[in-house]
């Protein structure tokens, strides 16, 4: 099975020209990248042509979901941040939580204009009154990058915009945290059933990922948003010791074999789909498949935040699923039983599976947290636990 090369520059309804690679953990600017400053951007792709009332139009009209993992369609959102009234704030997320991904920062770093037109297009429509970066303290190229995208549009700008810093860890991207710190309280989920109206009473805090700000420039600028779907593939040397992470965009009609392919990765044994509260799947399985979130959803899965996290072959998909559920009970914000004692006596119970003696306590343990949680941080855990068992524990 071959892969499809195409020519990105070009293509208005694409965010990036080429993949990306970054080796290891850390958030610097990969070589090569072809960072765009406010010219070349606008040599690219021109200038806005839908704004206000017609942007929330075009908006309704299409098929876009956000982008950060829950897939809620952007619409809904704009919908109820304009109802909220004037006033608001716009965030663009760019917190990265999940160790495995890199997609987000990849936009920032180089693709800064971009976002910022989705943002500004969003701000504009729902009256906001401020726009807020939100990154991580350690991520300093992503950092650099926005500052001097926005210093580049500083005259031209009818809208706060300011920076602030995450605190490190999985939980402090979650759209509830960054709404309490946006509105000066603490970066810690909070309690919400409602993933359409999460900041309760008052002026709109309306959160989308990095992605989807850029999905929503490119709808602003004339482009289709959800012609393409962007995912990280990352391959690790050992449990969460990731060495390598390729950004890449995939377009109609691509499989998760052919990503794999322009990525260089070999076959692995099976994929993470969605992120480390995602969803075990067999190769065999997922490989065929076109990466498209509709059609996933139709098959029961999700591309979630848009991270392919192999194991590869040979390696104990158990004990790796052990190893994320350790890590997801250290990430927890110890706010909640679910959290405080669930997430470490679930990692315990799929250990002891793994052990050969482990029984269906991890299933007993997953119905007494799922859906009990402050926030979704504990349900995300038990759907990567129970994939685990099904697809490994045999």
């Amino acid at each position: 099975m071959s892969a499809t090369t195409i020519d990105l520059d070009t293509e208005l309804d694409h965010l990036l020209a080429r993949p990306l690679v970054y080796p290891g953990k850390g958030c610097a600017v990969p070589l090569g990248a072809g960072a765009e400053d406010l010219a070349l951007h606008r040599q690219l792709r021109g200038v806005p042509v839908l704004t206000g009332a017609a942007f929330a139009d075009a908006l309704s009209g299409s098929e876009l979901t956000g982008r950060g993992g829950a897939h809620v369609p952007a619409a809904w959102k704009l919908t109820a941040a304009r109802e909220a009234g004037p006033g608001g704030t716009v965030v663009i997320n760019g917190a990265e939580g999940e160790l495995g991904s890199a997609k987000d920062q990849a936009l920032l770093q180089t693709r800064p204009h971009l976002v910022l037109e989705g943002a500004l297009a969003v701000a504009e429509a729902i009256r906001a009154r401020e726009i807020v970066i939100w990154v991580h303290e350690s991520a300093e190229a992503t950092r650099a990058r926005m500052a001097d995208a926005v210093r580049e549009r500083k005259d031209a700008l009818d809208v706060h915009v300011r920076m602030l810093l995450a605190p490190e860890g999985y939980v402090g991207g979650e759209a509830s945290a960054v709404i309490s710190a946006v509105r000066g309280g603490p970066a810690l989920p909070q309690f919400s059933r409602d993933r359409v109206h999460p900041w309760g009473e008052g002026p709109a805090v309306l959160v989308h990922n990095a992605e989807t700000h850029a999905r929503l420039g490119l709808l602003a600028l004339g482009g289709d948003p959800v012609a393409t779907s962007l995912v990280t593939v990352a391959e690790s040397s050992a449990p969460l010791d990731f060495t390598r992470r390729t950004v890449i965009e995939s377009s109609a009609g691509m499989t998760f074999a052919d990503v794999l392919a322009v990525a260089g990765a070999p076959d692995p044994q099976a994929v993470l789909l969605g992120g480390m509260g995602g969803t075990w799947v067999p190769w065999s399985d997922l490989a065929d498949m076109t990466v498209d979130p509709w059609e996933l959803r139709a098959q029961g899965l999700s591309l979630g935040a848009g991270i392919l996290h192999l194991l590869p072959k040979g390696r104990d998909g158990l004990a790796e699923s052990v190893a994320i559920l350790d890590w997801l009970a250290e990430q927890s914000a110890r706010q909640c039983g679910p959290c405080v004692f669930g997430l470490p006596a679930l990692a315990d119970a799929v250990r002891r599976t793994a052990r050969g003696r482990g029984g269906d306590e991890a299933k007993r343990i997953s119905d007494l947290i799922s859906g009990r949680g402050a926030c979704r941080h504990p349900d995300g855990a038990v759907r990567m636990a129970m994939s685990a068992q099904e697809v490994f524990g045999s």
